[in-house]
C-alpha cells in the first residue's frame, strides 16, 4: 500500500460517528433569521351584533348556519363564537332551528331514496317499522286475538 491510500486516525470509523451536541441554555430557543413575511389587514364581517362593551361580537348569520346544520349544541357554538351560551339562543334560537330543520328534511330524503331507489334492505326495515308502525313482535289485542278452540268431548252442540 501507498501513503496515499492508508487510513489517518482521524478518518476511522469511530471518528466519523462521533455526535455533536449544540449547548442551549434553559429557556433560550435560537431565534430564527429568517421570519415568514406577513400581510396585515382589516375584514368587515357583516352579521349580528351580540354582547356589550369589550364582549361585543359581530358574529356571520352564515356561519351559525352552517353550525346548526352540523347539529352542534348552542354551548358548542356560543364557545366556537366566544359568547355566552344563553346571549347565543337568545339572538340567534330561530336560525339555529331551522337550520337543524333542514338538516333533518335532507337526511330524511337520503334516507327514502336508499330505501325506495336503490332497495337498501336495513333501510326498507327500518322505514317499515319506524314510518308505517310494524313491528317484530305483535301485539295482541281484542281486534287481532286468536279464537279459542271448541273441543268435541265436553259435551256442547
Amino acid at each position: 500500500m501507498t501513503e496515499e491510500n492508508t487510513p489517518l486516525p482521524q478518518d476511522s470509523v469511530e471518528n466519523a460517528q462521533k455526535e455533536e451536541y449544540i449547548e442551549i441554555p434553559d429557556g433560550l430557543l435560537p431565534e430564527y433569521e429568517a421570519q415568514p413575511k406577513r400581510k396585515y389587514g382589516e375584514k368587515v364581517i357583516k352579521g349580528i351584533i351580540v354582547g356589550r362593551g369589550e364582549n361585543k361580537q359581530v358574529i356571520n348569520i352564515e356561519d351559525v348556519k352552517k353550525l346548526a346544520a352540523l347539529h352542534l349544541t348552542y354551548k358548542d357554538m356560543a364557545n366556537y363564537f366566544g359568547v355566552r351560551e344563553n346571549t347565543f339562543r337568545d339572538n340567534f334560537r330561530s336560525i339555529v332551528e331551522r337550520a337543524r330543520q333542514t338538516t333533518k328534511q335532507r337526511l330524511m330524503e337520503a334516507m327514502l331514496e336508499s330505501a325506495i331507489v336503490k332497495q337498501n334492505p336495513t333501510i326498507l326495515v327500518w322505514c317499515s317499522k319506524n314510518l308505517l308502525n310494524w313491528t317484530d313482535n305483535p301485539i295482541n289485542t281484542e281486534s287481532n286475538q286468536v279464537l279459542p278452540w271448541l273441543d268435541e268431548g265436553n259435551g256442547q252442540d
